[in-house]
C-alpha cells in the first residue's frame, strides 16, 4: 500500500514535535561544585535540579558585568566574553548571521553552540524560543540583547553544569526546553 503525501507530511511533523537528536556528548562535571552555584528560588541551599526548583546564585559571576546591554551586539561580543573567562574560541561562520563556537566534549567530540545575530532583542528572544520548541525537550540556550545562543540537547543537570562551568549564565538569560514549553531560569544576568 502506498502512503499518501498528506500522511507522510503528518508523520514528519509529528517527528519534529519530539525534537532532533544531538550528536554532542557533554563531559561529566563535579556535581558538588555545580550545586554550590545554585540555590532554591527562596535563596536556600540544596535546591532540586528541576525546572522551578532552582536558580543560579549571583555570587558565581564574581567580577563579570551582568548589567543588561543596550547596544547592538555581534558574535565577537560573545567571543570576547569567552576570552575574558580564559575560554577563548574562534567563531566559525556557518551562514549569514549564524556562527558556531565549539567546546570540548567527550572522546574528542565537540559541543557546538550556535550563535545567531539578530537585529533586535525581541527578535533574538523569539528566535531562541522558536528554535527550542522546534528542536524539542532537552535543548537549551541563552539570550543577551540581539544574540541568541542555541546549545545541543542535554539533560537539565548537564546543561546547568555546562552553563556554570563556562559562566554562560553570567553572560545571558538561561532557557531550557521541556515537552511543550520553554522555561527561563533566574540567574545573575536578566533582561526583559
Amino acid at each position: 500500500m502506498k502512503a499518501s503525501p498528506l500522511l507522510l507530511a503528518a508523520s514528519f511533523a509529528l517527528c519534529a514535535c519530539y525534537g532532533l537528536g544531538s550528536e554532542s556528548h557533554y563531559p561529566d562535571y563535579n556535581t558538588s561544585e555545580v550545586r554550590k552555584s545554585l540555590e532554591t528560588p527562596e535563596n536556600q541551599p540544596d535546591p532540586s535540579i528541576s525546572l522551578g526548583g532552582f536558580k543560579f546564585r549571583e555570587s558565581i559571576c564574581g567580577q563579570v558585568d551582568t548589567k543588561p546591554v543596550l547596544n547592538k551586539l555581534t558574535q565577537l561580543d560573545f567571543g570576547r566574553f569567552l576570552t575574558s573567562q580564559n575560554e577563548g574560541r574562534e567563531p566559525v561562520k556557518a551562514r549569514g548571521n549564524l556562527y558556531w563556537y565549539d567546546f570540548p566534549g567527550v572522546d574528542g567530540e565537540m559541543v557546538r553552540l550556535r550563535v545567531a545575530v539578530l537585529d533586535t532583542p525581541e527578535e533574538a528572544a523569539q528566535e531562541l524560543h522558536r528554535s527550542l520548541l522546534e528542536h524539542g525537550p532537552g535543548w537549551w540556550g541563552l539570550r543577551r540583547g540581539n544574540l541568541a545562543v542555541l546549545a545541543p540537547k542535554a539533560g537539565l543537570g548537564e546543561a546547568v553544569a555546562f552553563a556554570v562551568k563556562y559562566k554562560l549564565v553570567c553572560w545571558g538569560v538561561f532557557n531550557y526546553s521541556a515537552l511543550d514549553d520553554v522555561s527561563v531560569v533566574a540567574g545573575p544576568y536578566a533582561e526583559l
